[in-house]
């Protein structure tokens, strides 16, 4: 006789939101002939780094705690192409509604317990950050966007690339892309001041970049962000990230700077909130370098902290030839500038790197990756000039 494979257990959840979610996820998993946690995880491999081990499958359909978003998505659209007669794009637009609406429900309960929410994202206590999903799901009162963005005056803004090489290709986008970026970031839909953000093109040496990061994480007290745009290179025997400078070689590291030396000022800053974004082939690499490859949680030794990729831990950046940036930098200039559809007043970090995947997925470019430790892809990053108070009715 063959093994009798046993159905996953239902978490004991209340009627609510929570619920919905949990119920949806059983009932497309039994849609798509229920597959093993192990079948998922295998298939799960090429979506995300590092891949989740099928505990971690296990735990998203049967604890109580709202599961990571990432990782649900990824899920659904696993699960969605297995299943007779369901649409997969409306399938993660659907679940991406109910889990934006369990996890404001999290945010609004008081009495939410550490159990109740997700093990790669915990709900920081104060409400009025949290905008998910649709204008539906925000608070009915809120506060005026200015007081929801970071202050700019205990912020600090880092930005720094490399368009021209002596031993490797050039990248004309590069210099644009920061510029750009730095002014949009300073501008007026943006979190920072423009005497407080700064920008380093080309620079000489791994000391000049340093100092410059070194000065501002010094000063940030509320928000720090630190932006690379260029080559990323493998180092040849730890296999760690290195982040290519003009007289960057190859087969010479030293040339190169270390993620680890940006890691270390990270963890001196007394910013609350940091924030990396590395526009680089194998930028996913420096999600082991902040704490090691098998940990679910790779940035646990440094609370507060997000780091969005451009690209996989083996995967290479793209930078379309003709076009103005990287095709990393230009989404998220765009999305920053000019909003999104249909979205929530203030844009946080979360809802920012969701657009950054749709939009890359519909141009089958390479996908962004996300690590974070704590609430702070809840931090408000800019305001949507797309959105457009509803009237009462």
């Amino acid at each position: 006789m063959g093994a009798v494979r046993r159905h996953l257990a239902r978490p004991d959840l209340s009627d609510g939101a929570r619920k919905e979610l949990s119920d949806a996820l059983h009932d497309l998993l039994r849609r798509a002939g229920r597959p093993s946690t192990r079948d998922i995880a295998a298939a799960l491999k090429d979506l995300l780094h590092p891949p989740p081990s099928h505990t971690r499958i296990h735990d998203l359909f049967t604890h109580r705690r709202l599961p990571d978003w990432e990782l649900t998505m990824c899920v659904v659209q696993v699960l969605a192409c297995r299943a007779r007669g369901l649409d997969e794009s409306g399938e993660c637009d659907r679940f991406d509604r109910l889990w934006a609406v369990a996890d404001e429900e999290l945010v609004l309960d008081p009495l939410t317990t550490d159990d109740d929410r997700s093990t790669a994202e915990q709900v920081d206590p104060a409400p009025s950050l949290h905008y998910k999903g649709s204008k539906s799901a925000q608070p009915a009162n809120t506060a005026p966007a200015s007081h929801l963005l970071p202050n700019p005056d205990r912020s600090r803004a880092v930005l720094f690339g490399v368009d021209t090489y002596a031993h490797l290709p050039a990248l004309p986008g590069v210099s644009a892309g920061l510029h750009d970026l730095g002014a949009t970031l300073a501008g007026p839909t943006g979190a920072f001041s423009p005497e407080h953000s700064q920008v380093m093109v080309n620079p000489r040496n791994a000391t000049e970049v340093l100092d410059l990061l070194k000065e501002s994480s010094d000063m940030a007290e509320d928000t720090l962000l630190v932006y690379f745009s260029g080559h990323g290179l493998i180092d040849s025997q730890s296999g760690d990230l290195s982040l290519a400078l003009p007289e960057s070689r190859y087969d010479a590291e030293y040339t190169s700077l270390q993620y680890s030396w940006i890691r270390r000022a990270l963890l001196e800053s007394p910013a609350q909130r940091k924030l990396v974004l590395l526009d680089c082939c194998y930028s996913g690499r420096a999600a082991d370098v902040m704490g090691g490859g098998d940990d679910p949680l790779p940035l646990t030794d440094i609370e507060g902290t997000v780091l969005i990729s451009s690209a996989g831990a083996n995967h290479v950046a793209l930078a379309p030839r003709g076009e103005q940036y990287t095709a990393f930098t230009g989404e998220l200039i765009d999305i920053l500038r000019h909003g999104v559809p249909d979205g929530p007043h203030i844009l946080d970090i979360d809802l920012i790197f969701r657009e950054l995947r749709r939009r890359t997925a519909a141009k089958g470019r390479p996908m962004p990756q996300i690590q974070q430790r704590g609430s702070v892809g809840l931090l408000p990053l800019a305001t949507n000039p797309l959105y457009r108070e509803e009237p009462p009715s």
